[in-house]
C-alpha cells in the first residue's frame, strides 16, 4: 500500500497525459467533439472507494448546472432510479468486475440508457459490456485498500466533468482554466505532499483513541467519507465520516475528548466547516485539519494540521486524500495490521 501511495505522482501524469490541450479544452481520444452533447443528465453507480468517487462527480457536475445523482450499486441494481434516453448512467469500477456496478450498468442499458464504464482495468466486463468506457490509467494496484486508483478516477471524473459541460453547452465552466492548470500540476503537488507529510507524527499522536471521525463539506465531504473509509479498512480501529453541517444532527452526541476529528478544508464553504470544528473543539475533542498551507485560520484554528500546496477546491480534494491514506497507513503499521491484505476483505468484489 504504502508503495502504490508513493506511485501516485506517476499514475497521475497517467492519467492526465494528452487530455488536457490549449490551456482550456479537455479531450479523450476514445470521444469526438459533441460526443456528450446529448446528456441531459448523469447517474453514478458504484461501490465502496469508488462510490466515494461518483459521490465527488456529482457534487462537480451539480455545482456547474448539470443534473448528476451517486447511487449505491447494491441498492441501484435493485431499485434501480427511473432513466431515459439521454440519461448517461456512468459504472465507477477500480477493476472493472464489481458485480453490484455491473448488474446496475445492464439494468440501466436494458431500460433505454447511455451506459459509460470507469475503469482501470481495458479488457474488464465492464468495459467490455458499457456502451463506452474511459480508462482512468493508474496502472496495476495489488493492495486491497484502494489508492492510487481513487486519486486517478477522481482526476478522470473532473476532466469527464468538463467535457460533458463543453459538449452540452458548447462552453467551458467557469474556472476551467485554473482548474486544468491545477491539475497540470498535481504529479508535482502530490509529490510535495507524500515528501513533506507528518502524518506518521500525527498518526503516533492519535493511537489508541476510541473513534475517529472525519468531516468536510461540499466536495470535501466524499474524501471525508474515503478517509474514514481508508482507515477503518486498514487499522480495524472505528471510524466515521460526516458531512460537517451533518454533525449538530446526531453525530456530535459521540464526540468526547477521546474522538479525533479530522476536518478536510478545501477553499469550499470553509467558513461554516471552521464553525464545526469550534463544535467539537468546545466538546473536548482534538482536532486535526486537513487544509492549504496558506489557510492561516484552519491550521491556526485546529490541535494540529496537515497541509497541501495551494489549488483549486476539486484539485485540493485529491491533494487532501492523499495526506488522509498516509494517517491510515501510520496508524495501521504501529497497529501491527495486515495492512495490504486486511481481514475479511477482497480487491475485487465480484459477489453480491
Amino acid at each position: 500500500m504504502l508503495k502504490e501511495i508513493h506511485e501516485q505522482p506517476t499514475a497521475l501524469a497517467q492519467t492526465l497525459q494528452g487530455r488536457v490541450t490549449n490551456g482550456d479544452e479537455v479531450t479523450f481520444d476514445d470521444f469526438a467533439p459533441g460526443a456528450f452533447a446529448g446528456v441531459t443528465d448523469v447517474q453514478f453507480v458504484a461501490c465502496g472507494t469508488s462510490y466515494h468517487a461518483a459521490l465527488y462527480a456529482t457534487q462537480f457536475l451539480a455545482s456547474r448546472g448539470v443534473r448528476a445523482q451517486a447511487f449505491r450499486a447494491g441498492e441501484y441494481a435493485t431499485s434501480p432510479a427511473p432513466v431515459k434516453s439521454d440519461t448517461l448512467v456512468v459504472g465507477v469500477t477500480q477493476s472493472g468486475e464489481t458485480a453490484d456496478t455491473l448488474s446496475s450498468l445492464r439494468s440501466a442499458h436494458s431500460r433505454g440508457a447511455r451506459t459509460l464504464a470507469v475503469t482501470n482495468v481495458v479488457g474488464s466486463t465492464a468495459a467490455r459490456e458499457a456502451d463506452d468506457s474511459l480508462f482512468i490509467r493508474a496502472g496495476p494496484e495489488i493492495g486491497v485498500a484502494a489508492t492510487k486508483t481513487f486519486s486517478s478516477q477522481i482526476a478522470s471524473l473532473a476532466l469527464l466533468g468538463e467535457r460533458i459541460i463543453r459538449d452540452r453547452t458548447g462552453l467551458a465552466s467557469d474556472g476551467v482554466s485554473e482548474l486544468l492548470e491545477s491539475l497540470e500540476s498535481l504529479d508535482r503537488d502530490v509529490r510535495r505532499v507524500i515528501d513533506e507529510s507528518r502524518a506518521e507524527e500525527i498518526a503516533t499522536a492519535y493511537l489508541d483513541e476510541q473513534s475517529y471521525f472525519f468531516i468536510g463539506r461540499d466536495i470535501a465531504h466524499p474524501v471525508a467519507l474515503e478517509g474514514a473509509l481508508k482507515f477503518k479498512e486498514i487499522t480495524y480501529e472505528h471510524a466515521e465520516g460526516f458531512a460537517a453541517g451533518e454533525l449538530k444532527h446526531g453525530p456530535l452526541a459521540l464526540v468526547t475528548p477521546e474522538t479525533p476529528v479530522f476536518a478536510v478544508f478545501t477553499g469550499s464553504h470553509d467558513e461554516q466547516t471552521l464553525s464545526n470544528v469550534q463544535q467539537v473543539q468546545a466538546r473536548g475533542a482534538p482536532v486535526i485539519a486537513i487544509a492549504s498551507e496558506e489557510h492561516d485560520a484552519a491550521i491556526e484554528t485546529a490541535d494540529e494540521a496537515l497541509t497541501y500546496p495551494d489549488a483549486t477546491a476539486e484539485v485540493a480534494a485529491i491533494l487532501a486524500n492523499v495526506q488522509l491514506q498516509l494517517v491510515a497507513y501510520h496508524v495501521a503499521d504501529h497497529l501491527g495490521r495486515a495492512i495490504d491484505k486486511p481481514r475479511n476483505l477482497a480487491k475485487s468484489v465480484t459477489v453480491k
